[in-house]
């Protein structure tokens, strides 16, 4: 065999403790693979003092100084837990030539093409596959499998916290807060859960979903992503006796030269391939030109799965299997949630159920009287003071005409085939004839 290759790692969390734990386990595999040893010389952690289970043969360091000194690495798996703490030690790796294999999805959608550019200028890489959907293999698969495919349009359930939230207020009824609680309980959620809760790990993941794909920043339709933080249960009862469930999903889609995204709660139709991705699962759809409706669906989330992406993206590196670095377009501003004009959001995106919405609130037939812009997609649905409807139309017809007699109304746009919408039409009209 060859030289012997070294990795060092940086955090020893859950990924990072993830990666260790698996490398060691699967060595005899790796090796075989590689061609060669490898070894783990060092493991930079926050407090030193802590007891691991690591073996002599790795040393433990609190010092980054240290850390680059103790061995001569010719990779490193960055596993700490936010941008601040790993951009400095990401930025100086890449440019001593060092490569970095990342499961920091803030990191990569605040600062990826500043790092991407680096690793170019210093003959290195920055792998993330983990950082987009935890253990499934979306970002390599699509760069390897799909090269002739132009991709219209991508939406996934990215955020495994949200939607097992979701899933289990539908499921059993609890409220918002009690499956938050819950899923904290079980490590899914953090002690402060806002960047999931709050739309803003669906924002960085689809950010990297964009530049991976597209080359470059999307515009974002909203000024800011829209979270799952005080869904109504009523909300997703309803929506599960007209046909679909509500889901966070986040959105991209190509028009021209134009990228649009977009991170919120969604009605799917039960028709629809994310519909069925429950729990903590994860689940990116693609529409390709050529190849039409695929959904790469699996844990996103995880101490072995995320290890898993990392472990594939550093032996892809050590065998020389790995996809080329995505390329950018000539500009370095950093993506901005810039928002679009109502009047233009059809021009900007032509989703497949473009206009139509699900609405909940109280007092939705007296709203509808005297309609002329908004249509009626489906029957009335009523549980416990608060109603459900599907409509047609612009949204700021529909925002405006669904919001004049209670604050308490929301809009969820519609996810799923426009035959199915014009079926269900088509079975409420005769129902109600």
């Amino acid at each position: 065999m060859s030289q012997v290759k070294k990795v060092g790692i940086i955090g020893f969390g859950t990924v990072g403790s993830g990666v260790y734990e698996t490398l060691l386990t699967k060595k005899e595999k790796v090796e075989k693979i590689i061609g060669s040893q490898f070894s783990i010389p060092v493991i930079l952690v926050k407090d030193k003092q802590k007891q691991r289970d690591i073996s002599g043969e790795t040393a433990v360091t609190d010092s980054f100084e240290e850390f680059e000194s103790l061995a001569d690495l010719d990779a490193v798996v960055e596993a700490s837990p936010d941008a601040t703490t790993a951009y400095p030690f990401v930025r100086r790796l890449l440019q001593k030539g060092i490569t970095v294999i990342t499961a920091n999805k803030e990191l990569v959608a605040k600062h990826g093409e500043e790092l991407l550019n680096l690793a170019a200028i210093y003959n290195c890489r920055l792998f993330f596959e983990a950082a987009v959907a935890g253990g499934i293999p979306v970002l390599t698969s699509v760069r390897h499998t799909l090269k002739t495919n132009d991709l219209e349009r991508i939406e996934g359930v990215v955020n495994g916290t949200s939607n097992f939230i979701l899933t289990k207020m539908r499921e059993e009824g609890t409220a918002f807060q009690t499956a938050l609680e819950e899923a904290q309980e079980h490590g899914y959620a953090e002690a402060v859960p806002d960047k999931d809760v709050d739309g803003w790990d669906a924002y960085y993941k689809t950010t990297i979903l964009s530049h991976w794909i597209y080359g470059k920043a999307p515009v974002w339709l909203t000024e800011k992503p829209a979270g799952i933080r005080g869904t109504d249960v009523r909300d997703l009862l309803l929506a599960d006796h007209l046909g679909g469930r509500i889901k966070h999903l986040a959105s991209l889609e190509k028009n021209g030269n134009t990228i649009t995204a977009s991170v919120g709660p969604q009605f799917v139709l039960n028709d629809h391939p994310l519909y069925g991705v429950e729990g903590v699962n994860n689940g990116i759809h693609v529409k390709g030109s050529i190849v039409g409706s695929l959904l790469f669906q699996g844990a996103g989330a995880g101490k072995f799965p995320t290890a898993s992406a990392v472990i594939e993206d550093l032996i892809n590196f050590w065998s020389y299997t790995s996809e080329k670095a995505p390329l950018f377009e000539d500009h370095h501003e950093a993506p901005q949630l810039s928002g679009v004009n109502q009047e233009d959001e059809e021009t900007k995106i032509k989703p497949e159920y473009s206009g139509v919405w699900l609405v909940t609130g109280k007092q939705l037939a007296l709203q509808l009287e005297g309609q002329r812009a908004v249509e009626k997609l489906s029957a009335i649905k009523r549980l416990e003071g608060r109603e459900a409807v599907l409509v047609k139309g612009k949204k700021h017809d529909v925002t405006a005409a669904m919001s004049t007699l209670n604050d308490t109304v929301r809009f969820y746009p519609v996810c799923g085939e426009l035959q199915s919408i014009l079926q269900l039409n088509a079975v409420t009209e005769r129902s109600v004839s």
